[in-house]
């Protein structure tokens, strides 16, 4: 009896067909690179990109533009926009904040009326109508914030109740008026604020914050107010019905 063999097909390992692929992409890797052996070639420049979109697929990412961008494209008539009174407040308690902590200066709203108010040891020396040199930058500065506002501004000049005679002054009434008077000319020299948007008050002792018992409270009521009422009409008209006589 003839035995008889069958041949069986050899078979190739499975791995062998993907180490084959790896072995034609690595090849084709480098002849890409030789081809672009010499960085400076016009082939490389023309082809650097496509490759890199091939081979990265990177995520686009949208594009974004920057606060400062966007201030530029904005006219400057939009930007320069009108304070409102909390922003007012927020604006000059940052550039009095020295003067406050050392408590020569408040800023309060009330009812959108904003109120700065200057001690007047932080501004005039004793019994003068005359700014001290050290509070006209402040002034300034307040002239400023001012002049991105609406509204009326009035300054009103207080004293206590101890009468007062001088070569200069004759009385309460008359300093309180001058050193209102004094200001105003500070507030007046920034371009931004208009004549007709302000004036000056003298009302002596007839508003006290406080009683006047004692020399700590006569000191409290000595001062000068800016008060910039909320923003109706800029006129002479409304500005004198907002006076606050009593």
């Amino acid at each position: 009896m003839e035995v008889q063999f069958k041949k069986l097909a050899r078979r190739e390992p499975r791995w062998l067909t993907s180490f084959a692929d790896l072995m034609a992409l690595l090849l084709c890797l480098f002849v890409m690179l030789l081809s672009f052996a010499e960085v400076d070639s016009d082939s490389f420049k023309k082809n650097a990109a496509p490759i890199s979109e091939a081979f990265f697929q990177a995520e686009k990412k949208p594009k974004t533009t920057s606060l400062v961008q966007i201030d530029s494209l904005i006219p400057a008539k939009e930007t320069d926009k009108i304070l409102s009174a909390s922003q007012t407040v927020f604006r000059l308690s940052v550039i009095l904040t020295k003067e406050i902590e050392n408590q020569n200066v408040e800023v309060e709203e009330f009812d959108g009326r904003v109120i700065i108010r200057f001690r007047d040891r932080a501004a005039f020396q004793s019994g003068s109508r005359d700014l001290t040199a050290e509070i006209i930058p402040t002034l300034k500065n307040v002239a400023d914030v001012l002049a991105n506002t609406r509204g009326l501004i009035h300054v009103e000049g207080h004293t206590d109740n101890i009468p007062i005679t001088t070569e200069t002054v004759r009385s309460n009434w008359d300093l309180s008026a001058s050193r209102a008077a004094s200001v105003v000319h500070i507030l007046l020299q920034h371009p931004g604020i208009k004549s007709e948007r302000i004036s000056a008050v003298g009302l002596a002792d007839s508003q006290p914050l406080v009683d006047n018992l004692t020399a700590a409270n006569r000191a409290i009521n000595r001062r000068v107010e800016i008060a910039l009422e909320p923003h109706e009409d800029d006129t002479r008209d409304n500005l004198t019905q907002r006076l606050r006589y009593q």
